[in-house]
């Protein structure tokens, strides 16, 4: 972890830090009436767009994130009209101009509040073109244990087990913000899953691998 996070932070910055604590996220997410709706969480911001400008310069004035253009990823100067700028560029469910992410210190400060377990952290994907699925994972045992729900899960996508394929990550690039030692990917190819598949249903949400603080409310 690097330097200590700041002393002076409340339950509206860990919002919007616990937002991006995995993937980057479009100031058109945080517009309009459906913020919890759009970003699928329990609650919103609950912020006007005055008060939702003054926020994001807030937390970037403290080097918590960044705010960038998705056209180019150039970094938006601290300025408070450069901000207005980026926000009034931004349409609810339009076009994707401006984005936000964690700097080095905003992770450093989300790890201190949500107190993130890393070994049990996995991401999965998966592709129409071409039809495959990507798995990382703090391990290959952990790997191989979400390949195996997949195997049996509702959705559409069956397994090809001859296609299954892995490799070592060191280091691995758990989040766009986060590096850790070692990880470990699996790949396989995909088919449509024959009419009539009796499987599981869709696999249930996975137990929170970190401390929320400020979406579940």
């Amino acid at each position: 972890m690097s330097s200590l996070p700041p002393s002076i932070i409340d339950k509206d910055d860990l919002w919007f830090l616990e937002v991006v604590s995995e993937l980057r996220t479009c100031l058109s997410m945080l517009l309009g009436p459906e913020v919890a709706l759009a970003l699928n969480l329990r609650r919103g911001h609950g912020l006007s767009f005055e008060a939702l400008h003054e926020k994001l310069v807030s937390l970037s004035e403290r080097d918590l994130i960044q705010v960038y253009s998705v056209e180019n990823e150039q970094q938006v100067m601290l300025a408070c009209e450069d901000f207005g700028r980026a926000l009034a560029e931004s349409r609810p469910r339009g076009s994707d101009t401006f984005a936000y992410q964690l700097t080095a210190r905003g992770g450093a400060t989300w790890e201190h509040y949500a107190r993130p377990d890393w070994s049990r952290y996995l991401t999965a994907w998966s592709s129409l073109e071409p039809r495959e699925c990507v798995i990382e994972a703090n391990s290959r045992e952990a790997a191989e244990a979400e390949y195996r729900l997949h195997e049996v899960d509702g959705s559409g996508h069956q397994p090809v087990a001859e296609s299954k394929r892995g490799e070592a990550l060191v280091p691995w690039q758990a989040t766009y913000w986060k590096v850790l030692p070692t990880g470990y990917r699996l790949r396989y190819d995909w088919v449509p899953r024959p009419a009539g598949f009796s499987g599981r249903k869709p696999l249930p949400g996975r137990k929170r691998w970190y401390v929320s603080l400020a979406l579940d409310e």
